[in-house]
């Protein structure tokens, strides 16, 4: 009699046999294969994985079981253990990635195992099965998540295989179900039950007889086609013999009790026993929970197997049932007062003979001594903390909350209100680090509770020290009031701990815009860590302190915060604490425009982020380079870098990571045009985003960074909308990091929108902020040229032409100075602009000079819209008049600046001295108002008129309007 084999599924076959070819050819897929319980998914992986073999890639199993307290990244664990034909010993081992980046953020992790995956894949190619995800511990899924949103170019087929029903509310998969079927290497396999003929097929290959006509349909009939139950009631007819009232079962589980019916008494308790510990299971936990030596299990085992029931399983020691509904069915028919005395059993041994691998085994002794049903529930209450322990310490944050839910759940009321109260506060820093912030909220405000009722400030300090603060209102204030409330609770002698707390207070009043309390609390918090000799106070203190002088008026004094940060980071060998104080270092030179400062400190940040490791790091060091090529005028390498920091951290999450790149996009945008970025941008740019979503600086860049890119479209109307969306100008508020940016980009958008009212509030806000440059003060993602370029064209948008040269004369000399080379095209064009349009004496000759320079520039860098313009105004200017500013002297030292003779040369030239053809040189730069001797050699050059024209820009109408 045989078993059947893989019946059917032509369609399904045919589909994950091109799907491969396309993986092991570069094309990676994710295939999520559903169906209930018995449809066929495994024996469709088996089939798959004998393709890939045939086809010489290699395959890695996992399996998730149900109500198992595996150990956290359990499908990782299987799918990646040690593999030495990898470069260094143990590579590719889960738990030595876990070990290894404990301090780390998660994500390090993450992309870790990510490299690994590709490192295997390189070889020939991979196969990935993870079968019923559905009950998989939610890290695992999330590192699922994460590998299918970073899979692009490797060589890797992943085939997910999930029950479609009887999955519980609350697992973890039905969230992340959604997220996989949106990634755009994910392909559905849903998988339905066999067809009448297809069962009928399956039925004659188990019996061994061509199947009656009636069998055969009343198999399909119980079946629904189901191939599992379908093959079970096959084998139950074929048992029948020639009996002529042989019937089918009417259920599964009727199938099961028959099959288990037949064996020993002792074979069927060691099977109930072994549906306790799961689908596989160790012999001997299983022989202990019995009652019986191991080796005396052993033909009862064979005996079971050979009823098809059980198998050996690949580890050594342990079996398995054929089939997960088997586990599941004995279980089901075993009375609950056995089931309580069996998990006991069950927890008691595996404390017993796993003592030393007691980490890896403490979530499933957890759930044993959960279900034993204890008058006293001490028990699972201590090992519920001690598993939930563990898997905080493996970043497995999500298993780490419902291990913590366990243990307060176990204790239920009558437990310990201290021990509540901390299990509570291990509970929400769980949520935390996981970012679900409404049970993290949730149990936190119970914790504070209880500890404000047994008198324990010190708990309401632990609490608060373990969350920060996110942008909203409510969250903040309330981390502000508990952070206040521990303050005046503990001892003063703690003064590490008050540096702390005041240090996370001040962060939350920043976000409150509590901006003068704020800087008190950072400072004082200062004063206290710089008397402590503990990192952790002072590291704390200084984030504070940096975050609450983030505005462009503390640039001094960040600066020394960032030189302590790095030397922090040096001392303790600490290359995170480095980076973050170098970074911080980099902001203090983009506020000063300084861009060949902000370069020389890539090398170091460079070694920080390979040494720190994962996407946020080297998210960080991507984005720097970005903006440093953009503003330097290099916009394909920018667009290139910043892409590749998008998608680096994208598969995070991370809240910045969009906002950073939009900020990127518009930089280039504004310079190289709209459709030179136009790749980049998301489908569609949202024109009525929600005013009071998250973080203000969000809120307002939202709205302005899509009217910003419609209003480069184009789509005037449509940037009308968005732009408006932000709200009347007088009622931002935003952050002091924000400032500057925020009037800049707000200033472009009125001047190009032609809102004069809104376009005098930006020029009342930027004249406060002249001599500093347009950046962020907190994580520079773009750079958009000094603060007189956008004040000098606000100013010729309203008429005031005077102030507008000075303020635009003043720009061109930063962005020359600094090399910036966009910025100072785009200064050149509107500083001739405001000169045409002036008119004064010597303007129009001064405009021709700017013109001629800055049209060849624009178009060696790709300005292609800003060389048209600079082009069509200089066709608009009027023939220079025959008299030139200069003295005939000073006409003849020009001509020899022109064919680039020094002023040694000119002196010898003239036979004047050096020191007079330097003076010489500096009244024609004063003249014509030019900082440069290439100035002058192009206003020597220049043509000699231009067509007459009375097409160019009127008062009040902004010449450089996107």
């Amino acid at each position: 009699m045989g078993d059947g084999g893989l019946v059917g599924r032509r369609r399904e076959r045919t589909a994950l046999s091109g799907w491969l070819d396309a993986a092991l050819g570069g094309e990676p897929r994710l295939v999520l294969c559903g169906g209930e319980p018995g449809i066929g998914k495994t024996r469709l992986a088996v089939e798959t994985a004998a393709l890939a073999s045939a086809a010489g890639a290699a395959s890695c199993w996992a399996r998730a079981h149900e109500g198992i307290g595996t150990p956290p990244f359990w499908l990782w664990r299987q799918l990646l253990r040690s593999d030495p034909a990898l470069p260094g010993a143990g590579s590719g081992n889960v738990l030595d990635m876990i070990e290894a980046n404990r301090d780390a953020d998660r994500f390090v992790l993450f992309d870790a195992v990510v490299r690994q995956v590709f490192a295997r894949a390189e070889r020939s190619g991979l196969l990935l099965v993870v079968e019923d995800a559905q009950w998989a511990d939610e890290p695992s899924l999330l590192l699922l998540r994460y590998l299918a949103r970073e899979l692009r170019g490797a060589r890797v087929l992943v085939l997910v295989t999930y029950r479609t029903v009887g999955v519980p509310d609350g697992a973890a998969w039905r969230s992340v179900l959604p997220d996989l079927g949106r990634e755009a290497v994910t392909v559905p396999l849903p998988l339905a039950g066999l067809g009448r003929q297809e069962t009928a097929r399956l039925v004659e290959a188990v019996t061994g007889e061509a199947a009656a006509g009636d069998a055969a349909g009343e198999v399909y009939r119980l079946s629904g086609g189901n191939p599992f139950f379908a093959r079970e009631l096959a084998g139950t007819w074929a048992a029948g013999g020639n009996a002529p009232d042989r019937r089918l079962p009417a259920s599964l589980v009727d199938v099961i009790a028959q099959r288990t019916a037949v064996l020993s008494d002792p074979a069927r308790r060691i099977l109930t026993a072994a549906a306790v510990l799961g689908e596989q299971f160790p012999v001997a936990v299983m022989a202990a929970m019995a009652g019986r030596p191991a080796m005396s299990c052993l033909p009862l085992l064979e005996e079971a197997a050979r009823a098809g029931l059980v198998a050996a399983a690949d580890t050594l020691g342990e079996w398995r049932f054929t089939h997960a509904l088997l586990c599941e069915a004995i279980e089901a028919r075993t009375p609950g007062e056995e089931l309580a005395r069996l998990h006991r059993a069950a927890a008691e041994t595996i404390e017993r003979i796993y003592a030393e691998q007691i980490d890896d085994r403490s979530a499933d002794i957890a759930r044993h001594w959960a279900a034993a049903s204890l008058d006293d529930p001490a028990p699972a209450v201590t090992w519920g903390r001690r598993a939930g322990d563990a898997a905080l310490r493996s970043l497995a944050y999500e298993e780490s909350a419902r291990l913590y839910r366990l243990a307060l759940e176990a204790g239920g009321p009558s437990i310990d209100q201290r021990l509540r109260c901390r299990l509570l506060i291990d509970l929400a820093h769980a949520h935390w680090r996981a970012t679900a912030i409404e049970p993290c909220r949730t149990a936190l405000a119970e914790a504070v509770t209880i500890a404000r009722r047994i008198g324990r400030p010190d708990l309401i300090a632990e609490a608060a020290l373990g969350v920060e603060p996110i942008g909203s209102m409510s969250w903040d204030l309330g981390l502000r009031q508990w952070c206040e409330e521990a303050l005046a609770g503990v001892d003063p002698a703690e003064v590490a701990l008050r540096a702390r707390l005041l240090g996370r207070s001040a962060e939350a009043a920043v976000y409150t815009n509590e901006f003068a309390a704020a800087e008190s609390a950072s400072g004082r918090a200062l004063a206290l860590a710089d008397g402590t000799a503990d990192p952790a106070a002072a590291i704390a203190a200084l984030k504070a302190r940096q975050l609450c002088l983030a505005g462009p008026e503390n640039i001094d004094e960040r600066g020394v915060l960032a030189r302590r940060m790095t030397e922090i980071g040096l001392t303790l060998r600490r290359p995170r604490e480095e980076m973050l104080g170098r970074l911080w270092q980099i902001d203090t030179h983009w506020e000063r425009g300084d861009l060949a400062a902000v370069a020389a400190e890539l090398p170091r940040l460079r070694w920080c982020s390979e040494h720190v490791g994962g996407p946020i790091a080297r998210w960080h060091l991507l984005t720097v380079r970005a903006a440093l090529a953009a503003a330097h005028g290099r916009f394909d390498e920018a667009l290139d870098l910043g892409r590749a920091a998008f998608d680096t951290i994208r598969a995070t999450n991370h809240p910045t990571a969009f906002g950073a790149y939009m900020s990127l996009l518009c930089a280039v945008a504004h310079h190289a045009g709209h459709d030179r970025v136009a790749a980049g941008l998301p489908a569609d740019l949202p024109s009525d985003l929600p005013a009071d979503g998250g973080e203000v600086r969000d809120a307002i860049f939202g709205h302005i960074g899509a009217a910003f890119l419609l209003a480069l479209s184009g789509e005037r109307d449509a940037a009308l909308g968005a732009y408006r969306g932000a709200g009347p100008v007088h009622a931002w508020w935003p952050p002091p990091y924000f400032r500057v940016l925020a009037w800049a980009y707000g200033s472009l958008l009125a001047v190009t929108l032609g809102q004069v009212h809104d376009a005098e509030r930006f020029h009342d806000l930027l004249l406060a902020e002249q001599g500093r440059f347009v950046v962020a003060g907190a994580g520079t993602a773009s750079y958009l040229g000094p603060v007189e370029l956008h004040l000098g064209r606000t100013a010729a948008f309203l008429g005031r032409l005077d102030e507008a040269v000075v303020h635009l004369g003043t720009a061109l000399a930063h962005a020359q100075g600094a090399g910036a080379t966009g910025f100072a095209v785009e200064a050149e064009y509107e500083l001739a602009a405001a000169l045409v349009r002036r008119a004064a004496d010597g303007d129009v000759d001064r405009a021709r000079v700017l013109l001629d320079s800055a049209g060849p520039a624009a178009v060696r860098i790709g300005m292609t819209a800003w060389a048209q313009r600079a082009r069509d105004l200089l066709g608009a200017i009027a023939p220079s008049p025959q008299t030139s500013p200069l003295s005939p002297r000073e006409t003849e030292v020009a001509e020899l600046v022109a064919q680039g003779m020094t002023n040694r040369g000119i002196a010898g030239a003239l036979f004047i001295s050096e020191r007079t053809a330097q003076t010489h040189v500096q009244h024609i730069l004063t003249k014509l108002g030019f900082s440069t001797r290439t100035q002058i050699a192009a206003w020597v050059h220049r043509p000699a008129a231009g067509p007459l024209s009375h097409t160019g820009p009127g008062a009040g109408a902004d010449p450089g309007n996107t």
